[in-house]
């Protein structure tokens, strides 16, 4: 199966990074599919959806994302990583 794994540079406590992605990134309609059940155990967020299942890790000044994706997922893994990054280059950015 496909995975996504990717880490993210923020410069933002995990308070900041977590809040943000409540607020700013379980919100996006084009991720819903990935993220649609998810809960918080900490700073590690665990999310599924119908194009795959994993975590959100969240350490002072990082992200990092490990998502195994399903077989409809896979067809959309570059679309996928395309909008998580572009939603956590946001938080590194201030934006």
């Amino acid at each position: 199966m496909a995975r996504i794994k990717q880490t993210f540079e923020t410069g933002k406590s995990v308070v900041e990074m977590r809040t943000f992605i409540d607020s700013r990134v379980l919100t996006r309609p084009e991720l819903s599919l990935l993220l649609d059940a998810h809960r918080w155990e900490g700073a590690t967020l665990h999310a599924s959806g119908k194009l795959g299942s994993g975590t959100i890790v969240l350490e002072h000044g990082k992200v990092h994302v490990d998502i195994e994706l399903t077989l409809f997922g896979a067809a959309a893994q570059g679309t996928i990583e395309a909008k998580l990054a572009e939603q956590f280059k946001r938080l590194g950015s201030g934006s």
